[in-house]
């Protein structure tokens, strides 16, 4: 079978699916294997990118297994310590850099839990991005990376694209010990 027997659209159309929908991804990489490495460049974004921003471990790892090349931000998402120490070693500037629609490296490893990943990106001297994180731990319930976070300066103030602070979000999660943490902090 040919890998690359999609059209743009199909591509496209694949990626979207990539953000949530783990059974059609499966099933459109048992049809489609080269699908795994579809790309939209209009949105410089990946299959593996999108799985990556919405924080899909299961779709990312599936991705992955089909021949997708790994990414930083879905690195860091994955909590793949090593893949982000390298990448950080060869150049510590890409711990500023973004993954799809230029999210922040610091976002997605706060999706993961991971506070050694985030203290890699906070020394390579992403503070800012790094302090700008908590809401995708929060979004997560990533509580030990929020109180890192917290420790370090970071707002409990912002609203999400739907305008819900992180205290309603935590809240219409059921977060308790998130809540708890926010209202410590000052979210109110």
């Amino acid at each position: 079978m040919n890998t690359n027997a999609f059209t743009q659209e199909e591509a496209n159309q694949f990626i979207i699916e990539c953000h949530s929908d783990l059974e059609a991804v499966r099933t459109k990489l048992v049809d489609e294997p080269g699908l795994a490495t579809a790309f939209n460049p209009e949105l410089n974004e990946s299959a593996l990118g999108a799985a990556g921003h919405m924080g899909r471990p299961d779709i990312a790892n599936l991705l992955l297994e089909h021949g997708a090349a790994m990414e930083l931000a879905t690195a860091a998402m994955l909590g793949d310590r090593d893949y982000v120490r390298a990448a950080l070693e060869a150049d510590p500037a890409l711990a500023a850099s973004g993954g799809a629609h230029n999210i922040p490296v610091a976002f997605h490893a706060a999706m993961s839990g991971d506070t050694e990943i985030m203290q890699m990106l906070w020394d390579a001297g992403a503070e800012g991005p790094v302090r700008g994180a908590l809401f995708f731990a929060v979004w997560k319930d990533q509580l030990a990376v929020a109180r890192w976070l917290l420790e370090r300066g970071a707002s409990v103030e912002g609203k999400d694209p739907r305008g819900r602070s992180m205290l309603e979000v935590a809240q219409a999660n059921g977060k308790a010990e998130m809540v708890a943490l926010l209202k410590e902090n000052g979210a109110g």
